[in-house]
């Protein structure tokens, strides 16, 4: 039935008159965002840089399962949820956090496999640090979905970045595999991360630490941590294992659950949104004073030489020089080490 022209008038009406932020966040990130060029998109952030001053709590990144983009976190795939839409977007601003402060990755368009594991942590990496850029954030928070939870903890591992972040949640992550995946054909059928979705694998083993939450250590500390973990899971056991659980962290299960509803139900966004209350500062011109976009280590930043606009998260390393130009700990060297970079053993860690 076609509505008359003065309801189409009026709700053409109503789309004007809705805050245009609500609009954008929903569907694309802001214009003036930084997205790495390498990254797909995603959505979230609000519409202006201006907005970090509102800052209140630190950044989160939602990171879809795969085969998935950030519709998954506005409402689409909601599962055996009681809501009527499923969108956790809307929820966790209700719940508090603002625009600015929400953030969604795309590593694939929906209904696409990631092209590599490779180039999905550099990705989520570049992301990071964009977020963190534009936000002014000293640090930032994931939250992962089913096997984006395994490409998170592979990204932290990998880049030796895990300082960047303040809390982590994973929801229904496999982190001891999954058995019922054909991994053969998914592989021949493009998807590059089925055949570590096996339980065993190596991968498996080398990112989920035999069941655990991994100690890191700082690039500025010698004194190991770990990040404060939440895992939401539906019971069920693999290898007499709970699957989506780490010995460690913080670890809920919701029986009555599918795998898209433990995303996106009122009762679990509530556990996860109130695990992510982790406050944040605005930052101030004296806490970047070599206005590169990253507060000083001195001020509680990520950033290791605050007077050296060269040296910020994310920034290119060059060769064997000896420098950490991207605050992680590490030099690029032309044999060995992730990403073909090394610890820099004999660095200064006064600020």
């Amino acid at each position: 039935m076609r509505l008359p022209i003065p309801y189409l008038a009026a709700a053409y009406a109503l789309i004007l008159l809705a805050p245009s932020s609500l609009l954008a966040d929903r569907n694309a990130l802001p214009d003036d965002f930084p997205l790495p060029p390498i990254t797909y998109g995603g959505a979230g952030g609000g519409t202006s840089r201006s907005d970090a001053m509102t800052l209140t709590h630190c950044p989160i990144i939602l990171i879809p399962d795969g085969f998935r983009d950030h519709t998954d976190w506005t409402g689409s795939n909601p599962g055996n949820t009681t809501t009527t839409n499923g969108n956790v977007y809307a929820t966790l601003l209700q719940r508090g956090f603002k625009p600015i402060e929400i953030w969604m990755i795309d590593l694939s368009p929906a209904g696409h496999y990631m092209s590599s594991i490779e180039e999905a942590t550099d990705d989520l990496k570049l992301f990071m640090t964009a977020v963190m850029q534009y936000t002014g954030a000293n640090r930032i928070q994931l939250v992962a979905h089913g096997s984006g939870g395994l490409l998170a903890r592979l990204t932290l591992l990998k880049y030796n970045i895990a300082h960047w972040v303040a809390a982590e949640v994973y929801i229904d992550t496999p982190f001891q595999g999954d058995a019922s995946k054909d991994a053969i054909a998914r592989t021949l059928a493009g998807d590059p991360t089925a055949w570590a979705l096996m339980p065993n694998s190596p991968l498996l083993h080398e990112i989920q630490a035999y069941g655990e939450t991994p100690t890191y250590s700082s690039p500025r500390s010698d004194i190991p941590f770990r990040l404060p973990t939440l895992t939401i899971g539906p019971d069920i056991r693999t290898n007499g294992r709970f699957n989506s659980a780490l010995r460690g962290a913080q670890n809920l299960t919701f029986p009555d659950y599918d795998h898209n509803a433990l995303r996106c139900s009122p009762e679990t966004v509530a556990a996860y949104a109130d695990f992510l209350k982790r406050p944040a500062l605005p930052l101030l011109p004296e806490h970047d004073r070599d206005a590169d976009g990253f507060r000083g280590y001195q001020w509680g930043g990520p950033d290791f030489d605050d007077n050296n606009p060269h040296i910020y998260p994310g920034a290119p390393e060059i060769l064997g020089d000896g420098i950490d130009q991207d605050c992680n700990g590490c030099d690029k060297a032309d044999h060995g080490g992730r990403e073909m970079e090394l610890p820099i053993e004999d660095r200064d860690r006064t600020p």
